[in-house]
């Protein structure tokens, strides 16, 4: 099954450092660039997750996602995500910051995460983060 990448930009709660973030919303939706996407098997992408073993980086400006010949130097984690679970209104993460990241965020010097995921060409089902 072919598939392409794709953001979802969410808003983090002020007010501190969350533990748990909400990623991807349950359903039908549509991303800032009006492009429209469907989480409809959360328990999949969360199955997917827990069968590579492997933590997701939560980094800044996407630059995990750059090919390491563009970078113009490191791309330090800000955090790692260690666990998803599905809930009432989508697919959320617990990540663990890292010490450097925890003050700017609680600061609101980062507000969005912009979780990437895979999803079908065809119909925009959510394959995995």
């Amino acid at each position: 099954m072919a598939g392409v990448t794709a953001i979802c930009d969410r808003e983090l709660p002020g007010g501190g450092v969350p533990e748990w973030v909400h990623l991807v919303p349950l359903g039908r939706f549509t991303a800032r660039d009006g492009r429209r996407f469907e989480l409809s098997e959360p328990e999949a992408v969360i199955a997917e997750f827990e069968q590579t073993g492997i933590d997701l980086p939560v980094d800044y400006g996407h630059q995990s996602e750059s090919a390491a010949d563009t970078r113009s130097g490191p791309a330090p984690a800000a955090g790692w995500i260690k666990e998803l679970k599905a809930k009432a209104d989508g697919l959320w993460g617990r990540v663990e910051w890292t010490a450097r990241a925890r003050a700017p965020i609680g600061r609101r010097e980062y507000r969005f995460l912009g979780p990437v995921f895979l999803h079908e060409r065809r119909n925009g089902r959510v394959i995995r983060l």
